[in-house]
Parts: C-alpha cells; sequence; structure tokens
C-alpha cells in the first residue's frame, strides 16, 4: 500500500496533490550505471524565524542555497537529482526554475529523515534507477572534492556514511565505534536522554544544558524521561555502550550519506520511531548496515567541506566561504574574465574605460585594508522620463537607469562598525557604530519616531551634510527592520554619477549600501521591502521623499523604460525603448543638495501637498480618499477644478492650524521638517500632482503605441508646471477651466521646483531640430535637465548646447547621451 505521508511525483494518485509537485524539469532517463542524488528539503526551519519560504531557498554568496548545493554535486559528476519537498515546496521548485535534471518528491508529514529519504528513494525507484544514490540535507553546502570521493569511496559498500570529527561538528548525532568497525548512531538528544538515569529530575534541566541541548529539544527529551526512565545505556547490534562510551566517541553524523538504492530502501522498511524525537531516523538504518558489515565511514575534516546552518547568523558566517579575495576579483578584472559583464552594463565603447575604474577600485581597496573577502556593489543614476513629485503621493514614475553608478567594495567586520572612505579626497573617511546609533532611541517603534527623537536629531544635526550619513541612513534602517545584528563592513567607494545635479547620486549611494547589507548579511528581502526600507532610510539625511528613485534603481532594465506604482508599491509593465531615440541629460551646473539648503524648500512643496489633500478630505469626507493620486482619478476629470475652489488658493501655518482644529499633531509634525516659507501655494500644488498623476500614467500607452512625438509633448507640460513663474488659480481661472473642459494632463499647475537657469536651458532644447520635449529631471532646485531626442540628432544637440549654454558658463559641456541600462546589483 502507498504510505499516504508520501507520494513520489510520479507515481501515485495525483489528484490528492497539487499540480505542481508533477513537474520533473526535463528529467533525463537514468540508468543504472550512474550516481544520483537525493536532497532533503522538506524540514520547516523553524529556527530561521522566517517562514516565507524553505530554508534552503534563502541567499548564500549570491544564490540559493540549494542551487549551490546542486552546482557543487553537478562539478563532481552528479546530474539526476530528487529533491524531497514538504514544507514550502513551491518556493523550493520556484528557485529551481530552470535546472534540468531535477525531480520532486512530496512527503506530506514531518515524520523524520529516515521517511523523507524513503521519499526520495521511491522516486528514483520509479524512475527505473537501481544504482547508488548520494544523500544530502537541503541545509549543508557539501565540496565537489568531498562528493568526488563519497562517489569513489561508495563503489564497494552498501552504505557509506560520512562523519566527522567532534569537534567540527558537536551537536551531530554520536557515530558509535569500536574495535575498527560501526555499530550505529545514536542521535544527541538520546545520548542526553540517557545520560538523566538516576539523576534526580530537578537536576535534568542542568544536565540537558551542560550537554548543549537547546530549551525545545531539552523539553521533549525530559518529557519522555518522565514517561520512560532512561536506563542509561544503548543496546547497539548487541553490544551494551553507557554514557561514558557514548559521549566519548570521535564521531559525529555529518548528514551524508551514499546508498545501494535496493538495500537502503529494505532496510528502512525495519527502522521504527522510538527515539527522543518519535521519528524515523535515517541514522538507525547504520546499525543495520554495521550487522550486515557493509557499512563503511568516510570522514569529512574539515569545516570548509561541509557548511551547514540552522539560523540567519550562521548563514551569514557561511556566505563568507562563497567570496572572493579583493585580489582574486582584481585578477579576473585584469585577465578580462568580467569582460562580458562590464559590457552588458556599460556597452563596448566603455569596456577599456570601465576596467581601469574597476581594477583601480579593488587596488585601493587591498592598500586601504588589506586583501580579504569582498563583495562589490553597484547602484545607477537613474532618470525618470516623467512622474515627478507623486510617487510619495502615490503617482505613477516611468523610469530608467543609467550607465553612471556609485560602486563600492565592501567586506565584512566581526563587530557593529562601519567604516567608509572614498577614491574622491573631498570625501572624508568616516565611520560609526550601528549599536550605538540605534541605542540613543532604543525603544522606539517606527522609524520615523527613532528619527525625530531629540536626541538622534541633535545627533543628526551635528553631523549634517556628510556623505556618511548615506551609508548610515540605508545601515541603520535595515538594521531596525532585520531580527538580528548585522555586520560592520569596511567599504571603498567610488562613483560617476555627477552630485546634485538630480540623477539621484545619493539614493544610488544608499541603494548600494543596501545592496552590500543584504548580500553580506543573506537578509530575506524582497526587492519591494528593499526599495521600502531604501526610501525610508533616506529620511535620516533630512527630506521625506518616496521611495520612487531608489525603485528605479532596483527595478532598472537595460533598454527598458519601466512603470512603477507607489502606494501600494507595484512593478508595472516595461516598454522597450526605441533605439532611433535617446536622452539627453544636461548638467545645468546648479547643485541641489537635499542635505543642505534646498532641503527645506523641498519639504515645503510635499507639505503643501498634504495640507491641500487635508483640507480636501475634510471638505469630501463622503469620497473616503486615502491616497493623493484618487484626486486624479475622478471622473469626469475637470470635477477636481471645482473641488479646488473649496480651498485656499495660499495659506499660512496659523491659518492651517485654524482650517483643520482636529490635525494639529500632524501639522505640527509636518511643520518641523521645513522652514517656514510664509504662504502654502495650496491650489497650484495641488493641481501640479493631480495633473502629473495623470500624465504619468497615460506615459506607457504612449510609449507602447511609440508615439515619442506625445512623450515629448508631455514632458513640455509638466515642466511648464515646475517654471518659476507666479501662477494663481483664482476662482475664475478655475471655472474657466471648467467652462473649457480643459483635460487635466494639460493643466499643469505650479510646482515651483525648477530654476531659471534651468528654464532657460529647457527653452533652448526644445528650440533645437530632433528635440522632442525636456523638463528637469529629479527633485529640481538644481540639478539637470532631460530632453527626450532623436538619436541622429544627438551630436548636433550636444554640440550646441557646448556653444550656446556651457560655453557662456565658462564650463565643460557636461551633456550626454543616454539609453537605459541594468539596476542595481551585487558582484561575488
Amino acid at each position: 500500500m502507498q504510505d499516504s505521508a508520501c507520494v513520489a511525483i510520479l507515481h501515485g494518485c495525483r489528484s490528492t496533490l497539487p499540480a505542481f509537485l508533477f513537474n520533473t524539469n526535463n528529467l533525463p532517463s537514468m540508468n543504472t550505471d550512474n550516481i544520483s542524488a537525493v536532497i532533503l528539503c522538506a524540514g520547516k526551519g523553524t529556527r530561521m524565524n522566517d517562514n516565507s519560504k524553505n530554508k534552503v531557498c534563502f541567499e548564500c554568496g549570491g544564490m540559493p542555497v540549494i542551487r549551490r548545493i546542486v552546482d557543487n554535486m553537478r562539478a563532481a559528476g552528479v546530474h539526476r537529482f530528487v529533491l524531497v519537498v514538504g514544507h514550502q515546496a513551491q518556493s523550493v521548485m520556484d528557485a529551481m526554475e530552470g535546472e534540468e535534471g531535477i525531480a520532486y518528491a512530496y512527503q506530506a508529514e514531518q515524520k523524520g529523515t529516515g521517511h523523507a529519504v524513503q521519499c526520495g528513494l521511491k522516486t528514483l525507484a520509479a524512475l527505473g534507477f537501481d544504482g547508488r544514490a548520494i544523500v544530502g540535507m537541503g541545509d549543508k553546502v557539501v565540496s565537489t572534492s568531498v562528493i568526488r570521493g563519497l562517489v569513489e569511496e561508495s563503489a564497494d559498500a552498501e552504505a557509506l556514511w560520512g562523519v566527522q570529527p567532534l569537534s567540527v561538528n558537536p551537536n551531530g548525532g554520536r557515530v558509535i565505534v569500536s574495535d575498527g568497525r560501526p555499530y550505529g548512531v545514536v542521535e544527541k538528544a538520546d545520548v542526553a536522554y540517557q545520560a538523566l538515569a538516576g539523576a534526580e529530575p530537578s537536576a535534568w534541566s542542568g544536565i540537558l544544558s551542560r550537554m548543549g541541548l537547546n530549551e525545545k529539544k531539552a523539553r521533549k527529551v525530559m518529557e519522555r524521561a518522565r514517561k520512560k526512565a532512561p536506563s542509561g545505556h544503548v543496546e547497539l547490534n548487541g553490544r551494551r555502550f553507557g554514557v561514558n562510551e557514548l559521549e566519548s566517541t570521535p564521531y559525529a553524523n555529518a548528514g551524508l550519506y551514499c546508498f545501494n538504492v535496493r538495500a537502503v530502501l529494505d532496510v528502512l522498511k525495519n527502522c521504527g520511531s522510538d527515539n527522543a524525537q518519535g521519528e524515523i531516523y535515517l541514522t538507525d538504518a547504520l546499525e543495520h548496515f554495521a550487522k550486515r558489515g557493509t557499512a563503511k565511514l568516510f570522514q569529512v575534516s574539515h569545516v570548509e567541506d561541509m557548511l551547514t546552518f540552522s539560523t540567519k547568523p550562521e548563514l551569514r558566517d557561511m556566505c563568507r566561504y562563497f567570496m572572493n579575495n579583493a585580489s582574486a576579483m582584481l585578477l579576473a578584472v585584469q585577465q578580462g574574465e568580467w569582460n562580458e559583464r562590464l559590457t552588458n552594463l556599460y556597452g563596448a565603447d566603455a569596456l577599456a574605460m570601465q576596467r581601469k575604474r574597476y581594477a583601480a577600485l579593488l587596488l585601493e581597496f587591498v592598500k586601504r585594508y588589506g586583501d580579504r573577502v569582498v563583495i562589490l556593489t553597484r547602484a545607477p543614476g537613474r532618470v525618470n522620463l516623467m512622474g515627478r513629485h507623486i510617487d510619495h503621493r502615490g503617482g505613477n514614475t516611468n523610469v530608467m537607469v543609467i550607465d553612471r553608478d556609485t560602486l563600492m567594495v565592501v567586506s565584512p567586520r566581526n563587530d557593529d562598525v562601519v567604516h567608509a572612505s572614498n577614491m574622491d579626497a573631498a570625501y572624508a573617511d568616516g565611520e560609526f557604530s550601528i549599536g550605538e546609533w540605534l541605542s540613543l532611541c532604543p525603544n522606539a517603534q517606527e522609524w520615523l519616531e527613532y528619527l525625530e527623537n531629540p536626541v538622534v536629531a541633535k545627533a543628526l544635526e551635528r553631523e549634517r551634510g556628510s556623505w556618511i550619513n548615506y551609508i548610515k541612513s540605508a545601515v541603520l534602517r535595515f538594521q531596525r527592520f532585520a531580527d538580528f545584528p548585522v555586520c560592520g563592513m569596511d567599504m571603498l567607494v567610488t562613483g560617476d554619477v555627477p552630485t546634485g545635479a538630480g540623477l539621484s547620486s545619493s539614493s544610488s549611494l544608499v541603494v548600494a549600501t543596501g545592496e552590500a547589507v543584504v548580500s553580506l548579511n543573506s537578509l530575506n528581502l524582497t526587492a519591494k521591502q528593499f526599495v521600502e526600507l531604501c526610501g525610508e532610510g533616506e529620511w535620516l539625511v533630512g527630506s521625506r521623499g518616496g521611495a520612487g528613485d531608489h525603485a528605479a534603481m532596483k527595478y532598472g532594465r537595460k533598454d527598458y523604460i519601466v512603470q512603477l506604482s507607489f502606494k501600494p508599491f507595484e512593478i508595472g509593465e516595461s516598454y522597450p525603448f526605441d533605439d532611433r531615440y535617446a536622452v539627453l541629460v544636461a548638467d545645468s551646473l546648479e547643485q541641489a543638495k537635499k542635505s543642505e539648503g534646498s532641503r527645506d524648500a523641498f519639504n515645503a512643496r510635499v507639505a503643501a501637498y498634504e495640507f491641500g489633500f487635508m483640507l480636501l478630505r475634510k471638505r469630501f469626507a463622503q469620497r473616503g480618499w486615502r491616497e493623493f493620486r484618487e484626486l486624479a482619478e475622478l471622473e469626469p476629470q475637470n470635477e477636481i477644478y471645482g473641488m479646488l475652489k473649496t480651498i485656499p488658493e495660499f495659506a499660512t501655518r496659523a491659518e492651517l492650524m485654524e482650517l483643520l482644529p482636529t490635525q494639529h499633531e500632524r501639522l505640527k509634525q509636518i511643520f518641523a521638517s521645513h522652514a517656514d516659507p510664509g504662504k502654502y501655494p495650496l491650489r497650484a500644488v495641488v493641481l501640479y500632482g493631480a495633473s502629473e498623476c495623470v500624465r504619468a500614467r497615460r506615459f506607457g500607452s504612449l510609449l507602447e503605441k511609440r508615439d515619442y512625438h506625445a512623450v515629448g509633448e508631455m514632458m513640455k507640460i509638466s515642466q511648464d508646471g515646475d517654471r518659476i513663474r507666479d501662477v494663481r488659480y483664482t476662482d475664475k481661472d478655475l471655472d474657466e477651466m471648467i467652462a473649457a473642459d480643459v483635460d487635466l494632463a494639460l493643466a499643469c499647475g505650479a510646482y515651483g521646483c525648477s530654476t531659471k537657469r534651468i528654464d532657460g536651458l529647457c527653452d533652448l532644447l526644445d528650440s533645437m531640430d530632433g528635440v522632442l520635449g525636456s523638463s528637469l529631471v529629479g527633485a529640481g532646485l538644481g540639478g539637470s535637465v532631460i530632453a527626450l531626442i532623436e538619436r541622429s540628432k544627438a551630436t548636433a544637440i550636444v554640440s550646441r548646447l557646448g556653444l550656446e549654454f556651457y560655453s557662456k558658463l565658462g564650463k565643460e559641456n557636461a551633456a550626454r547621451v543616454y539609453t537605459p541600462s541594468a539596476g542595481s546589483m551585487t558582484i561575488f
């Protein structure tokens, strides 16, 4: 009769299991001449404290643990695998997507390792396999050399049992050896159970603690001892072993085996579950093979030959074994091994320059920090073609990332100190302790509460303007999210994203740091969580913007424009970018540094959004609005013009306190983020935001239709809303817009984050042949201008900018043409 708790995916009643379990991923036909592998991936991994996916799917050195295990086995000549799945089975299958030679066996109930192995071996038998099978665990990465040795040594044994010295694996089951031959395996919990013989129950907890049992296993052992008193010995193959002999064995079970499939299936039929855990132990099989004289031991001597983890910190430490030294990375760059990677990122024309750049960074790291294991992270600058100032209002952005980036080499430390240095001598070295900064406000429940704590705010004010704050913002925010202490880091940074140019050089530093924290600590984050943490982290420098820049950097795709949505954050469609066109970025050479003077102006614009929406929600409570973008979803769209008549054109702080008597605490919180501007232009800002939401939403359909001329016109209208000019939206003005039924997408409003120089630069560009439209990029108040241009006319446009704009400033031409590049990443 078929075991209802263990169903091989290629046989049994399919109607009892989800359809996804019946997928062999192009499994090759098997024959008796080959070695196969069964890998156990059904456990719950409760000590990870994370049920979002199976433990074996967590990242380790840039890939899921289970892929690393399979890769090592393939390198040793094993090409056919059965993965035993159960808990979070779909996540295991997702992690192995695209891998060939994989079959799955489903363990419906957790009945021990012996039972899990039966599930896998039955699947092999169903596939007609009748040779030897390596059995490994999904949380143990075994070196290729050990796998090769296991295959060679198992040729003349029904069971080859991997063992480790106790010094390497103190918590493994005890492999009992006497007179030069193995007798069996006694789990550590069972040794601990027998150690309670003759002891008073009051002393049990202390005995088990000294033996190193965790709390959960100790409870199970004591519960068993209360039901049945331990004898103080174990019988194996007719030989009695006392507790002292059990504890003095030199070997621990490694959890790695190679069996004759038929033989082990026959043996497992006779294995019971009378043990401390009430499960079928695979280790009980050794006693049966030992009795038949067909068992051999295979010693795995070195820690690095079998790496295992049960907790997130253990996984983090294991990750370091799969990192390269800085010198090895440097050699790979110099010898051309990274040529394809660098060409894909930057293009063939930039290969020589980027090789030189990467090599210089790695060489300098070795000089400053020594030749240590490192990762390399990068985060590109970004351009938002449409959807400015609305990501934090729940609107869309239409983004591309460019081939200029922040690049850093990072090495883990064994403490919580982060030390950062920069290839540019203008940026001084700095360091901070993660624990010391978080201890400034240890009881804060929310990130914003932490940032607004007077002690924290005072400490941040002392370091205002420091580039290290962008690194600190990511590290502290990710640490507050993580459920274990993240490691300190030594990092060397370089970057060629122009600062203050509106290309988000500051956010690229945050994102590159976030990539380093996630990779060095094997944090299990979705890309969405990563983006949100980066966006919130940057609040530390004083701005209260959204996560649009960070999302663009994380989700950027080469040769595509990506549409993003916010509140909730979602990845929209990706639109191929027509190679007949390009995006020109022209630096206005006016810097806008959010960590300095322009922060107040930036936050005042955001505040105007907040205040206008608060008033509209009060006046139209029946609408049930939750997010600002819902204003742009009104039908008919021109209804918003009448609604705007119900709020003031301008309002002072005192007037707002009077108009919103129940919102005083929230108003004070917003006031604290910036200096008092005197009057807030409520109507103009709200109208800009609503109309920009419409433009950004339509943008994707225009790209899909390849209507690039309409795209350019939308950019011009958006820029009109940012121009420096006096704009009034009186009741009369709004009445006229209602009468004319003005398309909301054409009603630009007035956000006013441009500058006179940027306005002039846009006017110059819009007058040129081959320019479809232009606008500022980024938060504004300085920075760069973007223009959608015909690629064939790029040289002429750049040349004219040099003559008519940059030469008049006495500066070198700072215009450059881009096409969409790749998003942020970690290189191991």
